[in-house]
């Protein structure tokens, strides 16, 4: 593919880890940032390797915890500022069963670098009668300071910002344009025709100063610590609500499942709601549209995007600049089908 001008729409996770891929690489690009990137800076951030409703491994994260981890450890370096919280995922256990299948991992060397034995939790104020495993992992991401320190940096060493909406008026003909919007690729005239399934999602933070707890608890929901015995709770799926904000109903579904394992006082400091750009298949958007070459999309990074975004910018940005082939399970030609009905 020649090499032209590049315009990145949107400046939340998908697009901050592809301007970091241009700019590492010493290729020009632009980004249109209008401020709307509701999903990102609502995440928690975290990066979890284990899917604990069936115990296995998430998708494909034997390539993407290390390219997570080498990408997350750079920009810390380029920008002086700790975004990695290097925490424990502590699954409370809600069954023996739960906590026999757990042991039953013991020992297969595919789980090795992931999962801890299973232990006894004695917490006043957390009920784990079943235990607990620990999963090693790289915690969370702050993906708010990550998203602000990025345009910091960036914008301080060749990447130009635009700071307002983009609108198809804009499009030059020599240029390439790279969409990560989010869910609002759902509003996009050239990428509408794929089926997401955006997903909202409720985020309470929470006051505790009796919890004392530096892990991050998970039961059915997170419970996330983020410094001056402040937490993170979250999160809900939502399939009806289109729009970025808290829900009631969120918010009393956060609470109820938190009454099932843990028992602190606490006091609500916020309430936040976004929306994931989710994909029928689960898998990331990558690639070119069926006719208009010049446009492409890297996109639906869901509920995995912390952990999926730095891999895949890498293979977009050599399939842009190199013309190397895309995962079949990523490129978005597996939906076009859908644009040719």
């Amino acid at each position: 593919m020649e090499q032209s001008n590049y315009t990145i729409i949107g400046f939340g996770l998908a697009g901050a880890t592809l301007a970091w891929q241009f700019h590492l690489k010493g290729i020009p690009v632009s980004v249109y940032d209008n401020g709307k990137n509701h999903s990102s800076r609502v995440a928690a951030g975290m990066i979890n390797p284990i899917i604990f409703k069936r115990l296995t491994k998430g998708w494909n994260v034997d390539v993407l915890f290390p390219a997570a981890r080498q990408f997350y450890s750079t920009v810390e370096d380029k920008i002086g500022i700790k975004l990695l919280s290097h925490r424990s995922i502590v699954r409370v256990f809600a069954s023996i069963e739960e906590q026999n299948n757990w042991a039953a991992l013991e020992g297969d060397g595919r789980f090795d670098q992931y999962l801890q034995a299973a232990e006894d939790l004695n917490h006043p104020f957390v009920d784990a009668p079943f235990g607990v495993g620990k999963v090693n992992s790289l915690g969370h991401l702050d993906v708010n300071a990550f998203l602000d320190g990025s345009k910091k940096y960036l914008s301080q060493n060749g990447v130009q910002f635009i700071d307002e909406a983009f609108s198809s008026d804009q499009i030059e003909n020599n240029d390439q344009y790279i969409f990560c919007e989010g869910y609002q690729l759902v509003d996009n005239p050239y990428f509408n025709y794929i089926p997401m399934k955006p997903s909202h999602g409720d985020v309470l933070t929470i006051h505790a100063p009796d919890l004392k707890y530096d892990d991050i608890l998970n039961k059915n929901m997170f419970v996330l610590p983020i410094g001056n015995d402040q937490y993170k709770i979250g999160s809900t799926y939502n399939w009806q609500q289109d729009k970025p904000v808290p829900t009631q109903e969120g918010k009393d579904e956060l609470l109820e499942r938190l009454k099932t394992f843990c028992r602190f006082e606490f006091n609500i400091v916020d309430h936040e709601g976004g929306i994931r750009p989710t994909v029928s298949d689960r898998r990331p958007l990558l690639g070119t549209h069926p006719s208009l070459k010049k446009l492409h999309v890297f996109n639906g990074l869901g509920t995995k995007g912390v952990s999926i975004a730095p891999f895949y910018a890498i293979q977009m940005l050599k399939y842009l600049i190199e013309d190397c082939k895309l995962d079949d399970e990523v490129n978005v030609q597996r939906y076009e089908k859908h644009f040719y009905a």
